[in-house]
This record gives C-alpha cells, sequence and structure tokens, in this order.
C-alpha cells in the first residue's frame, strides 16, 4: 500500500530534492506522492499569502527571506520537473504500458498521450502519409 505523505513547506524542498534523486537513478518512471503537483501548487499560495502579509506590515526582512525560500523551492522544482518530463517524453515514440501509465499523475498521462500525438503526426508526415 501507497504510504501518503503530507507535503508541508517543512518538508517539500527535501521532498523535491529526493524526487530529483530518484528521477536521476532510476530509468523507469515512478509514482509521485499522492497530490503531489497540487501540494506543491498550495505551498506556493502560501508563499505569496505570507509574502504579502509581510509586506503590508513593512516587514522587508521577512519578505526577503520569503520570496528566498521560493525561489530555491522554485528551482530545484523545476530540475525535478525537467527531468521528470524528459523521462515522460522519452516515453512518446513507444507504446506505454498501463503499468507506467499508472504511475503518471493525470497531467503526466494528459501529456504523455499529447507527446504520443504529435510524435504520431511528423512520424506519418516523414513516411509520406498524412500533409
Amino acid at each position: 500500500m501507497e504510504e501518503i505523505k503530507v507535503l508541508t513547506k517543512k518538508n517539500i524542498q527535501d521532498e523535491i530534492v529526493n524526487l530529483m534523486r530518484i528521477e536521476i537513478k532510476t530509468k523507469k518512471i515512478r509514482k509521485l506522492p499522492t497530490g503531489f503537483y497540487d501540494s506543491f501548487r498550495k505551498i506556493l499560495e502560501e508563499y505569496e499569502v505570507e509574502a504579502t502579509a509581510a509586506l503590508e506590515n513593512k516587514d522587508l526582512t521577512n519578505y526577503l527571506r520569503i520570496r528566498e525560500e521560493e525561489t530555491r523551492l522554485k528551482i530545484d522544482f523545476k530540475v525535478f520537473f525537467q527531468r521528470r518530463w524528459e523521462k515522460i517524453s522519452s516515453y512518446a515514440p513507444y507504446d506505454v504500458d498501463q503499468e507506467t501509465l499508472s504511475v503518471l499523475s493525470s497531467p503526466e498521462k494528459a501529456a504523455i498521450l499529447e507527446f504520443k500525438a504529435v510524435y504520431a503526426k511528423y512520424f506519418n508526415q516523414f513516411i509520406g502519409g498524412e500533409q
């Protein structure tokens, strides 16, 4: 049974670094923690609310600290995201089995199917089919 990990501002940085290492070390696509992308967006929203409050309170030191944490998180997420989506897109030219699809989030499933459609379109153009 999959362990459900609650992602918070305190642990998301470590979780992203851990997931990044897994993506780099493994060839297979691994399942992300349940609600990973949604949790990430909510945490970014928390940073925005905190930064706005700090600015309204004229607490520039806290505002800058919040923005620095947010920036570090976004940088780490970008590296993780690039590696994961590179891996996902590499599956597009091939038949994707149910096992692979089962570990993808809904947006990732939609993306791989779009990648497959684009690949098929250009493949057909190159072999003289669809124009």
